[in-house]
């Protein structure tokens, strides 16, 4: 498992300005990474659900599909083959993934 690191690229407050809409970015380098998310940087306290999470480079035979779950501030990236086990390679390899958040 590794860290990788979460770029925003976009932080959306909704009305009532309780909840954000916050995208991140990142590089994916092994079969199972971190994504932590902070307040300071991010704009968030918690996460309350994931809104979605795309490959955006490098969809290829050996990381084809995504999946992400999370617990407090942390997105854990799980890198999947087409028959369902895990990646071993990660050539150039991102994703976006799109969560709601409380402020």
């Amino acid at each position: 498992m590794a860290a990788a690191i979460g770029t925003k690229i976009l932080g959306t407050g909704m009305t009532g300005g309780v909840y954000k809409i916050v995208t991140v970015t990142a590089t994916i380098a092994s079969a199972s990474d971190d994504i932590i998310l902070t307040a300071a940087t991010h704009g968030i306290t918690a996460i309350t659900a994931i809104v979605g999470a795309v490959i955006t480079g490098t969809i290829d035979a050996n990381f084809s599909a995504l999946q992400v779950s999370f617990s407090a501030l942390t997105l854990t990236c799980v890198s999947k083959q087409p028959d369902g086990a895990n990646s071993d390679t990660w050539a150039a390899a991102t994703i976006a993934v799109t969560v709601i958040g409380t402020m």
